[in-house]
């Protein structure tokens, strides 16, 4: 069965099995809309931006990030700040606010990673007096186009404790921002997370064949081997918190559901296959992207989004994709990972690579 028959054809609600008609029509509505080109052009408008770390090993200053995103045609940036060290400012929002840039502002309770860059998990908070008292504080001196509590909440090696801690610590950052009139969305699904629930779905249903297809698109074989092996209990972990917090996401007052996204989709890790591929299977995306849309009946972003080599033709159909799917806010993850991880799309020198370059035509020709 081809992709385009299976966005058709499933329509899966594993999170609420008796759904009624009126819920089949919104999927159904979401998957055409998404291949009626006429009709989604009329709708766009997708805002773009860049997150910025590092370029070729070197830590990027903010105010070359500020050129950077600039140069890219960008009017979003992403910032963080660690509520743990948070004193009474932050100067890399500061810089971004003082050059005209939007922010959407991670707020993360501490940064997992070591003075030698190893992960460290860190537990998500359970104080949350303390935890209110910091986020309320941020707010009050900053505001965010959109607030993002804490960054890929699924992520082992960046969190550690229970989905449960997770959701109680939305439901106050929610609360907060709200109190503000700022937006509010989750730190961010990753794609591998989203993808093993889509898979799940689709085999609880009888869909075997169709499962097997969509595995084949977006696993490398390492993860389908361990996918296929119903006692590992990484699987069973992974799923048992996704599906926790999607089912959250569906009653929580969130305005957006947000999930990370990286192409080529199976090249993730040490063995992951198709590195240097460049083309983008855009209804894959758009698939994954609707499925969410309908499990929490919520609009999608994606706050980290980003490419394992350094084609312009992959940036290309990246952003078509996400334009396609027409999210509400995507920000290209443009920093140098090292080898088998995200790329830059500008040089140490802050200038505009290949790649970079074609994100600016691309930007130029559809962020009206």
């Amino acid at each position: 069965m081809k992709l385009q028959a299976l966005v058709f054809s499933i329509l899966f609600f594993p999170l609420n099995k008796n759904c009624n008609n009126n819920e089949v029509l919104k999927a159904e509505s979401l998957d055409q809309s998404a291949n009626d080109p006429a009709k989604d052009t009329i709708s766009k408008s997708v805002h773009f931006g860049v997150m910025i770390a590092k370029t070729e090993g070197t830590l990027v200053p903010p105010s070359q990030q500020v050129k950077v995103a600039k140069d890219l045609g960008v009017n979003y940036i992403r910032a963080r700040i660690d509520i743990r060290s948070w004193g009474s400012s932050n100067d890399a929002y500061d810089t971004y606010a003082a050059a005209g840039l939007k922010v959407l502002l991670n707020i993360n309770y501490g940064i997992p990673r070591n003075a030698a860059s190893d992960q460290d998990p860190i537990p998500f908070p359970t104080d949350m007096s303390a935890y209110s008292k910091q986020v309320n504080s941020i707010l009050d001196k900053y505001k965010p186009e959109v607030v993002v509590i804490e960054n890929e909440e699924d992520n082992p090696n960046y969190h550690s404790g229970d989905a449960d801690d997770y959701i109680n610590e939305l439901k106050t950052g929610i609360e907060i921002a709200h109190s503000k009139g700022l937006k509010v969305t989750n730190g961010g699904i990753t794609y591998r997370e989203v993808c093993l629930i889509m898979y799940d779905d689709m085999m609880q249903r009888g869909k075997q064949q169709e499962a097997n297809e969509f595995a084949q698109k977006v696993f490398p074989p390492a993860m389908i081997m361990r996918i296929n092996n119903t006692s590992n209990p990484q699987i069973k972990h992974q799923l048992e918190f996704g599906r926790k917090i999607i089912a959250a996401y569906k009653t929580l007052d969130l305005d957006y559901v947000n999930f990370h996204w990286y192409e080529p989709v199976k090249a993730r890790g040490a063995n992951g296959t198709n590195k240097n591929d460049t083309i983008v299977d855009t209804k894959i995306f758009e698939f994954v992207a609707n499925y969410l849309k309908t499990t929490t009946g919520k609009p999608v972003m994606t706050n980290e989004f980003g490419v394992f080599n350094t084609s312009p033709s992959l940036v290309k159909g990246l952003l078509q994709a996400v334009y396609n799917a027409n999210l509400g806010y995507a920000i290209f993850y443009s920093s140098d990972g090292g080898v088998g991880k995200a790329v830059a799309l500008q040089n140490v020198s802050g200038d505009l690579r290949e790649n970079g370059m074609a994100f600016r035509d691309f930007i130029k020709q559809h962020d009206k």
